[in-house]
């Protein structure tokens, strides 16, 4: 059986959340399928999803349900040891990385980072920009879009 992990971008978990509202419980539901959601993400996504319930701001349901998916991202550490290729540089004094010449914020890059750190995992975005850099440093095969995560997952017999 084949297993897949897909790292989901915000973009993503919100897309998901407004035209599949049930697909991330039944991704949960299957042994061979995870998700998992970066601390940056789900610190983005808990922006969005606080709700006045009496006198009290509370997280959304829906986001309680992504409690169980939130991995550590560790910021990428970059040197010039770490990165084996020149098409990848970091500028400190705009905190930004630059991929072929793209500017990434380091949020972005940390995806990227956290994919290149573990090979299993498969980024999903779609952040034009984000999802072609993560094409050229981790493979074409590992950075879906929307449209190519739901594929995937029709193919696997998930939706």
């Amino acid at each position: 059986m084949i297993c897949k992990e897909y790292l989901l971008d915000t973009n993503i978990v919100i897309k998901v959340w407004n035209k599949y509202p049930t697909l991330l419980d039944t991704i949960e539901n299957i042994k061979c399928i995870d998700f998992k959601i970066s601390e940056d993400i789900a610190g983005e996504l808990s922006v969005k999803e606080y709700a006045k319930f009496n006198e009290d701001f509370v997280l959304s349901s829906k986001f309680l349900k992504l409690l169980g998916h939130i991995i550590n991202n560790n910021v990428p550490n970059f040197s010039k040891e770490r990165i084996s290729s020149d098409i990848i540089r970091y500028e400190q004094n705009k905190n930004i990385y630059l991929v072929n010449g793209d500017k990434i914020s380091i949020n972005d890059y940390s995806l990227i980072d956290i994919c290149k750190n573990n090979k299993n995992y498969i980024l999903v975005t779609d952040d034009k920009k984000l999802i072609k850099n993560a094409k050229i440093i981790l493979n074409s095969s590992r950075a879906l879009n929307f449209e190519e995560f739901l594929d995937e997952l029709k193919e696997l017999n998930v939706l």
